[in-house]
């Protein structure tokens, strides 16, 4: 059981689908004898994945609000500057 689970980690992990972080996580967690088949490994490979996106998806958004937040502080100093110069 443990070389099919740790077979599928390194194929998956060849063929780019998780990456080495991921990979290392779970394979320690098929070596501690985590999973009882595949298909709890996969289970868990999906939702380490959802997990993963989620969180870029999150920092992506907080990012795109921090830009704006700085271009809109930039424009409005750009304001002030002109107006205290009338």
């Amino acid at each position: 059981r443990t070389r099919v689970l740790r077979r599928l980690l390194k194929k998956m992990r060849d063929a780019k689908k998780i990456d080495k972080h991921i990979y290392h996580t779970l394979y320690l967690h098929a070596k501690g004898n985590q999973f009882k088949n595949k298909r709890v490994l996969l289970e868990t490979i999906h939702t380490m994945k959802a997990e993963v996106a989620k969180a870029k998806a999150l920092a992506d958004q907080a990012e795109a609000k921090k830009s704006r937040a700085r271009a809109r502080v930039a424009k409005r100093a750009k304001r002030n500057e002109k107006s205290s110069e009338q």
